[in-house]
């Protein structure tokens, strides 16, 4: 009974850090983007895109096994993430 609340607890801290880290950089791709780029110009979802590659690098530095479907679902977050954010700076 412990050993299964144990591992419940463990994914569900797994689960949020695969939701907070994509959210995360998401926001920064956002504010870099603004920061660093034109806004009629695409080369801010370049910005966004190229973090989620970093996204790849980081998530084993940090003990977080990732599949590929849940690459899909970090990519979705990051790329929704920064266009909140992006757009809330724009709009600023």
């Amino acid at each position: 009974m412990a050993e299964a609340m144990a591992r419940e607890s463990e994914e569900y801290v797994e689960g949020v850090k695969k939701v907070l880290f994509p959210a995360i950089f998401g926001v920064v791709a956002g504010i870099l983007s603004f920061l660093l780029t034109e806004p009629a110009s695409g080369d801010g979802l370049l910005i966004a895109m190229i973090l989620i590659i970093v996204q790849r690098y980081v998530y084993p530095l940090i003990h977080l096994n990732i599949s590929a479907k849940d690459f899909l679902y970090i990519s979705f977050i990051t790329v929704f993430s920064w266009f909140i954010a992006f757009t809330l700076l724009l709009n600023a």
